[in-house]
């Protein structure tokens, strides 16, 4: 049975000393609490999910034969595949380093040489489309050399093996410094490919080269995969067509709400903006509530105005902050007009596509989107950075009473205005009457 003992190291870089630490831990842990460890070995893999998400999860080092005694030998082992391996394992950093063990029956007699034997490995072969293809730059790992002789082709002098391995035949052309193999599989298969010998760490005595096959290249060091990289197919660029005229197929809207008798938000003002017209809708009371039904209706029969009859395109409705607050409120009056399709990613409404289903504009599509996704700032801070002449004002949002008339509010009103901005404002108003619906109205207009 596959166990795992996973240790977090909070982003640690994985040094000598961290990786000993953790190995040490492991043993104590793991090794020292299973019964009878002295008549006992683990089949043990080493792996580390670095904390950068598109690095992932990889193998420190293969899966090796362990005995309880030869923790140091392990941790040497371990230090000196660190040593070999890419600079990412010990210049990113760690997130968490697992030990992956099956518990086995006895002692192992033949696990020393690998692990006191960095040159050796378990991997021998190269899986590619099925093909089982040997990991070496020496042809005699190939297979059994049938021809043995120097070619010249294409003005260059090789050292040509002809290698066979069951029902397979390689032809290896090497070149006289024995830096690159091309290798072809002769026969139906139809399959060739470049090894190229890299220099690596002159202290270590391994076998390092690159393999150019299809599409990939990767690197191997001591029959270890350390590098992979592949081609991916991509589109060239394609010049982008400058549009001579600004284009006003959309829409700009907003919800305004008040706090209920019970604390919940309800929306008493919609407005909506197609740069040449206006629409609102202002919220009635019923039964001591505002009729959402009622709001909503009458916004939305406003808005199918904005729908061209000549034009076929999608009317595009943007509101700030669609995803988190207006989505919610607008998404289940939609159902009465058509066929609503939220497109939701992570709990948030990224879009809403209506597809109309009543007379005269059956099959028409709306789309609402969320302005916020694409401009993430506040709509005061897009008035400062496009600059908007009229900048958006200021509103007593701690009063609730929709249809109120009389003297300017009170500073406790309002929230984000400093005194002496409540003052200045305040003297607009001096001797006027004062109403909620028609500074509503104009603080949602000013949006647009």
């Amino acid at each position: 049975m596959i166990k795992l003992q996973t240790y977090s190291l909070n982003n640690l870089l994985l040094t000598k000393e961290v990786l000993s630490s953790y190995v040490n831990n492991f043993w104590s842990d793991v090794f020292s609490q299973i019964t009878d460890h002295s008549n006992k070995h683990l089949l043990l893999m080493c792996k580390v999910e670095f904390d950068n998400p598109s690095l992932g999860q990889r193998s420190l080092a293969n899966l090796r034969k362990v005995n309880f005694s030869d923790k140091d030998l392990f941790i040497d082992y371990l230090i000196q595949r660190l040593g070999i391996l890419t600079e990412s394992y010990t210049t990113q950093s760690i997130k968490n380093l697992t030990f992956t063990y099956v518990i086995k029956n006895g002692l192992t007699v033949d696990n020393q040489k690998y692990l006191e034997d960095h040159t050796l490995s378990l991997n021998s072969t190269h899986n590619f489309n099925n093909l089982n293809l040997p990991i070496s730059m020496n042809p005699e790992d190939y297979g059994t050399i049938i021809s043995d002789s120097f070619v010249q082709t294409k003005g260059e002098s090789f050292h040509r093996f002809i290698v066979e391995n069951g029902n397979k035949i390689y032809q290896i052309d090497r070149t006289l410094d024995n830096n690159i193999n091309y290798v072809t599989i002769k026969g139906n298969i139809k399959v060739s490919w470049i090894d190229t010998v890299i220099s690596v760490n002159e202290s270590i005595d391994s076998q390092a080269f690159r393999r150019d096959i299809g599409k990939s290249s990767i690197v191997f060091i001591n029959g270890e995969v350390v590098l992979k990289k592949k081609l991916l197919n991509a589109k060239p660029f394609v010049k982008l067509q400058v549009e001579k005229a600004v284009t006003f197929d959309f829409v700009t809207m907003d919800i305004e709400t008040v706090k209920s008798n019970d604390g919940k938000l309800q929306p008493y003002l919609i407005s909506a903006f197609n740069g040449s017209n206006y629409i609102t809708s202002y919220g009635n009371i019923v039964n001591g509530v505002i009729d959402q039904k009622e709001l909503f209706n009458s916004f939305m029969l406003q808005l199918l105005t904005f729908i061209s009859k000549w034009r076929k395109i999608a009317l595009t409705v943007y509101a700030h902050n669609l995803s988190s607050f207006d989505g919610v409120f607008l998404m289940k009056h939609l159902l009465p007009f058509g066929k609503v399709e939220p497109l939701i990613h992570n709990g948030k409404i990224i879009s809403i596509k209506l597809t109309l289903s009543i007379k005269g504009y059956k099959g028409r599509t709306i789309l609402f989107k969320d302005s916020y996704l694409l401009l993430p700032v506040s709509l005061r801070k897009l008035c400062d950075a496009f600059n908007i002449l009229i900048p958006k004002a200021h509103f007593p949002f701690l009063l609730n009473d929709i249809f109120y008339k009389g003297v300017f509010p009170a500073f406790n009103y309002w929230t984000g205005v400093s005194l002496d901005e409540y003052l200045s404002l305040s003297k607009q108003f001096k001797g006027l009457t004062w109403s909620f619906k028609d500074e509503a109205t104009k603080y949602c207009i000013h949006l647009r």
